[in-house]
Order: C-alpha cells, then sequence, then structure tokens
C-alpha cells in the first residue's frame, strides 16, 4: 500500500531556494507519519509536495515519472505526451483547490474520471 497526503498552502519564504523548502516539508512530513503508515497499515509513506505555483518536491516528481511510465506502457501512448498531461492535470487540479480554499466551494463539481483520455494534448 502507499500513502499520501496532500496540503495546499502558501507562505512566503523569502531567500530560501524551493528545493530546501521541498526537503524540510517532506522530511517533515516523513517524521509525522511514516512510522505508523509502515506499523499500522503495513505501507509506506510517500509525502507529496507541492508548491502553489506548481513546482513539485523530488518524491513528487519521482512518483509522476514512474506513473506516466506505466500508464505509457500500458495505453502505448509517447511518454512525453503523458507526463505533459498529468503535470497539467495535477496543476490546474492545485490551481482549482486554491481558488476553492480563497473564495469556497460554490456547488458541487463533477470531476471526469481520466478512463478514455487522449494523451495527445496537442494535436
Amino acid at each position: 500500500k502507499q500513502w499520501y497526503q496532500r496540503r495546499v498552502r502558501g507562505r512566503l519564504n523569502k531567500g530560501t531556494p524551493m528545493k530546501t523548502l521541498y526537503k524540510e516539508k517532506a522530511a517533515r512530513k516523513k517524521r509525522a507519519y511514516n512510522r505508523r503508515v509502515v506499523e499500522k497499515e503495513g505501507g509506506s509513506f510517500t509525502p507529496f509536495i507541492l508548491s502553489t505555483s506548481g513546482g513539485l518536491g523530488v518524491e513528487a516528481e519521482q512518483i509522476l515519472k514512474l506513473l506516466a511510465t506505466k500508464l505509457s506502457l500500458r495505453h502505448h501512448d509517447p511518454y512525453h505526451e503523458v507526463i505533459t498531461f498529468l503535470r497539467t492535470r495535477i496543476r490546474f487540479a492545485l490551481l482549482r483547490s486554491m481558488l476553492i480554499a480563497l473564495r469556497g466551494m460554490r456547488k458541487k463539481i463533477d470531476i471526469p474520471s481520466m478512463a478514455g483520455y487522449d494523451w495527445h494534448l496537442f494535436e
């Protein structure tokens, strides 16, 4: 089993490189959750760290690359189109969640399934 946690949070950290912030956030999340997930759930915990500008932490990028590789092999599509599609979907989901956090939910939204998607974005 894999356990992921997502959290939308933005804070101004002037002068701190993004890679350093990603590592600090990932280490903090692992300290808080990893032991419980391994002992009680029998799985592993991987923090999926995103910045509000759409940047990805190291482990989040690894998860995304692995997922894109598996999807491209399963659907016989080029890797670069699948990874572009996934990054675009994640960034729009991040944008949507930030807007909801700012203004609140106005109505129930229907998020479509990824089944049957065409990875070819630029045709």
